[in-house]
């Protein structure tokens, strides 16, 4: 993206690939270099131990390398593949910074109400549980917003679970298809939610960034991109054994934002 941003676990940008890195020699040494057992992630396992030593990586978007990508469609999807592989190794080298999708369990219940339950009940639920959400969040917020308490927890709250629905749907075609495709075949009132879930984060990304293909050619990759990715990470899974990078991390917090 075109926004400079700390690359750590958990930031915005929270990873980088290797193809230009500007580093100072010291820390380099510090944190032990690329890990040369890592046939893919070794560049994200890199910046993460630099960070882990206190230092600083920072993404800029300024800088611009030329990089020969692969453009026929076998070999771009088996390397996508590749790099879907990478999240067991990293997820066991860092323990929690690879999780499926992290947010708050308040907004998962409220989604997951929603896609589950036939309407009226369904969306019902979801708003039930964002309502309670924001009531705790509002008794939490009080002692420091006053008078301001429920517009902020309902900006927040309300905001926050809209915003988490775009996350969701890409966490349902980078990690969970597998699994989410046979449900809706066998529960036809779960295939429109779904699929608007699935849908939503390509159109978006499209209508953000406008780049020069039709929003159908762009979704269409978007998804392959992530159906690529997504086979990665289950054969990476099963070939180190852990589940971890197909299960979410869920805070039972009244959410703060």
């Amino acid at each position: 993206g075109a926004v400079p941003s700390i690359v750590r676990p958990g930031a915005k940008v929270s990873y980088v690939p290797g193809a230009a890195l500007v580093l100072l020699t010291a820390p380099a040494r510090a944190a032990g270099g690329f890990a040369e057992h890592l046939p893919v992630g070794e560049d994200v396992d890199f910046v993460w131990r630099l960070a882990g030593h206190g230092w600083q990586v920072r993404y800029e978007p300024a800088a611009a390398v030329a990089h020969q990508h692969r453009v026929r469609l076998g070999s771009w999807f088996a390397r996508r593949m590749d790099y879907g592989t990478s999240a067991a190794p990293l997820e066991l080298r860092h323990p929690g910074t690879l999780p499926a999708v992290a947010m708050s369990g308040w907004t998962a219940a409220a989604w997951a109400a929603a896609a589950a339950g036939p309407p009226p009940a369904g969306p019902a639920g979801g708003l039930a549980i964002t309502a309670t959400a924001t009531a705790l969040l509002a008794r939490r917020l009080a002692p420091l917003t006053g008078d301001q308490t429920w517009p902020v927890a309902t900006r927040l709250a309300a905001g926050g679970t809209v915003a988490a629905g775009r996350l969701l749907g890409s966490t349902l075609t980078r990690a969970w298809w597998p699994l989410v495709l046979p449900a809706a075949v066998a529960v036809p009132r779960l295939r429109v939610p779904l699929a608007a879930l699935a849908l939503a984060p390509p159109v978006l990304g499209w209508a953000e960034r406008r780049p020069p293909m039709d929003p159908v050619r762009y979704v269409g990759a978007r998804l392959l991109d992530d159906v690529a990715y997504s086979l990665g990470v289950w054969r990476g899974c099963l070939r180190h054994r852990t589940a971890r990078p197909l299960l979410p991390k869920l805070t039972w917090r009244a959410p703060a934002g």
